[in-house]
């Protein structure tokens, strides 16, 4: 498959129409249903258009993988680099998180179900299968680790002794089982919810200095 820098506009506009319609069937069906027929019709085109921009299923849902962290990436490291305390960083990094959820709800599904469900051909889910760099610079990238954010609390003793990588599984648990609540309830409150992980990690975090 070419480099997406070599298509033209054309075929730049059609592989970004399959793509948004392979994440609303991901979204509606889950990841297991989805297949590049059901895309082709959500799209309204043939099967064959879709397989002369992708050669399987596999390469589309790596696109759509690379795609939404990248749109998440621009959304949430400038938030998170504004700030200048790790507690800071944490509630922006929360807070821009719901915010890109929020406003681009089958999306944020989507990835959900590719990474509840997705294997690659050698059995790699979709983090490990997935070169997250390529859709983002390393350093925004970084940006939005917060496993960094909590060990650089924990370093500075912004906050108290904690493990960072049980930290950052909570809080990504948390943070998808917003996604989990806004895929069944369209009106569901996630920004409210979102308020309330701010004030629960920022008690879980608490410095006793």
């Amino acid at each position: 498959m070419r480099s997406t820098t070599d298509l033209t506009f054309t075929e730049q506009a059609r592989r970004r129409q399959i793509l948004d319609g392979a994440m609303r069937v991901i979204a509606e069906l889950g990841y297991a249903q989805t297949s590049i027929a059901r895309i082709a019709d959500e799209v309204g085109i043939a099967k064959s258009v879709v397989l002369y921009h992708f050669k399987a299923k596999n390469d589309i849902i790596e696109a759509v993988v690379a795609t939404v962290f990248g749109t998440a990436v621009e959304r949430m490291a400038p938030a998170v680099a504004d700030c200048a305390t790790p507690t800071e960083q944490l509630a922006a990094y929360i807070r821009s998180n719901i915010a890109f959820i929020a406003d681009n709800r089958v999306p944020a599904i989507a990835m959900l179900e590719i990474v509840t469900g997705y294997r690659s051909p050698d059995g790699l889910r979709a983090d490990q299968a997935v070169p997250l760099q390529e859709s983002a610079d390393l350093q925004g990238w970084s940006v939005l680790d917060p496993e960094s954010i909590f060990a650089e609390g924990t370093r500075t003793k912004a906050f108290r002794p904690l493990s960072p990588v049980f930290m950052k599984n909570a809080l990504r648990a948390a943070l998808d089982g917003a996604v989990w609540e806004y895929a069944r309830d369209p009106q569901y409150d996630i920004t409210g919810y979102g308020e309330e992980l701010v004030t629960i990690f920022e008690l879980a975090t608490r410095s006793q200095r």
